[in-house]
């Protein structure tokens, strides 16, 4: 592993620089990891087979979708290389069109052909974006290159929600992200920056006639509104759906998931981008430490669990509707732990339609380091489909100070500790459920459980947004320097 310890100042937004600086956000100390479960690793496509396992009749289709997909992942490991990257991102364009054309070309094998391509050439011609794919395409085979130039953008992360002051400026222009911080005047607020906040660099390629959206994320869309086409083509013809698989795990995703896309080409953000704890100049590197339990592991560790805490350890899924009753259930769990122990590990987990797609263990080493764990987390419930997350922590909490509305809990004479379960879901209110942990020397106890419905920490703002779920308006009336649960 890299140890490239570098400061603020020493960064250069240039393209070699910042791609070997943004690499260290794929390692991270020991002191500050995430357990993350990542079943996208060799995600490929595959064609369609008909029941008597005859090759697809439209197989030609399905090669130039899969080629659009892997020009797409030669562009994302060229981004830092203009060249290269102008050159898999225009093939990527130009293929992406060639799956209509071929599609076309096999109009005999699609039974009514001329009305069902109709409905669909009428439905993506609606879509702004598809309409520009259209456009570069021909520009790209008829006048010459794409303008696309390399910017990077900087925002200062100093809260769950995205609130901060940010920039984007030219790639070759270094100092503008430093200059976001000099831009904030001397306040409490400055303060609670510099100690807890995160400089958030990111590189990102803009065509001039698509300014507000980078072009792998324009192209990934674009591959997912083809791929749902290409799946109703064979539908239309009576076939087996197209269908990407996991090859380590055998996971199967539909074309018709995250509307269309493949969980690769979804926040892919993260191999372009820098984090800064402005406290030290030092990255921020996650570590992402990955343990696979199989059945007969997890079932031999049940008797050992339930000799040490006096009862079988809580189901890990529940019914759909029902994560209120699950997460009561795990909350009483949680406290009999804590009873025995005397301390309970911040644990995250994700799932969807009431079953875990993993168990991440967190461990912040800093209170600023939270910002950016909650933000890896939202990602991954994106890439995972995830519909919704339970929480457990030990937590501080405080009253608000008039006088110092950016004071952490930890620091205030009038704080209390308690173990908290938060759980929330993409479709239903949240629920917290909170018990204040009495100390008395090396003696310790629970107070009774508090519950609250449709109310939840504003740290989980990220998942929020991940999911397109309005935020409530009370959460950013919260002092943001303050612990909450998270």
């Amino acid at each position: 592993m890299r140890n490239n310890t570098v400061s603020a100042r020493e960064i250069t937004i240039s393209g070699r620089a910042l791609h070997r600086q943004a690499g260290l956000a794929l390692h991270y100390p020991a002191d500050f990891s995430i357990a993350i479960f990542d079943a996208q690793k060799d995600i490929h496509l595959i064609m369609a087979w008909d029941q008597e396992g005859n090759q697809c009749p439209l197989a030609a289709v399905d090669r130039r979708l899969e080629d659009v997909h892997r020009f797409w992942h030669q562009a994302e490991r060229a981004y830092f290389e203009p060249d290269a990257f102008r050159l898999a991102i225009q093939a990527a364009i130009q293929t992406a069109r060639q799956v209509s054309f071929v599609l076309q070309k096999n109009k005999a094998l699609i039974p009514d052909f001329e009305e069902w391509y109709k409905g669909w050439q009428s439905k993506l011609a609606t879509i702004p974006l598809m309409r520009w794919m259209v456009k570069a395409r021909n520009q790209i085979e008829k006048q010459g290159d794409l303008e696309a130039h390399s910017f990077v953008s900087a925002e200062i992360v100093a809260s769950h929600l995205g609130e901060g002051p940010s920039v984007q400026v030219a790639a070759n222009l270094s100092d503008a992200p430093l200059a976001l911080l000099k831009s904030i005047p001397d306040s409490l607020l400055r303060e609670h920056i510099k100690k807890d906040g995160v400089l958030r660099i990111r590189r990102r390629w803009i065509e001039n006639s698509l300014p507000d959206t980078e072009l792998l994320d324009a192209v990934a869309i674009a591959y997912g509104h083809l791929s749902i086409l290409v799946r109703s083509a064979h539908e239309q013809i009576g076939g087996v759906s197209l269908s990407s698989t996991d090859s380590n795990t055998g996971q199967k995703f539909a074309a018709g998931d995250q509307e269309g896309r493949l969980p690769c080409m979804i926040g892919h953000e993260d191999a372009r981008t820098l984090d800064i704890w402005l406290a030290t100049g030092n990255p921020i590197e996650l570590e992402l430490i990955q343990k696979k339990l199989g059945q007969e592991e997890i079932m031999g560790d049940r008797p050992k669990l339930e000799k040490r805490y006096g009862s079988s350890p809580p189901p890990m899924t529940f019914d759909i509707g029902k994560i209120h009753e699950y997460t009561r259930s795990l909350f009483a769990s949680v406290r009999r732990v804590f009873e025995k122990d005397g301390n309970h590990m911040m644990m995250a987990i994700l799932f969807r339609n009431g079953k875990p797609l993993g168990v991440h263990e967190l461990r912040p080493a800093e209170h600023g380091h939270k910002f950016i764990m909650m933000r890896t987390l939202a990602q991954q419930a994106q890439k995972l489909r995830a519909d919704a997350s339970v929480i457990i922590s030990e937590a501080w909490g405080a009253p608000e100070s008039p006088t110092n509305p950016y004071i952490r809990a930890v620091k205030s004479p009038y704080r209390k500790e308690f173990l908290t379960i938060t759980a929330v879901s993409k479709n239903g209110d949240p629920i917290h459920l909170s018990a204040e942990i009495l100390r008395d020397g090396k003696k310790f106890a629970l107070s009774d459980t508090i519950e609250h419905v449709n109310s939840a920490p504003f740290a989980f703002a990220p998942l929020y947004e991940v999911w397109k779920k309005p935020i409530p308006d009370h959460w950013r009336d919260v002092s943001k320097g303050t612990d909450g649960v998270l």
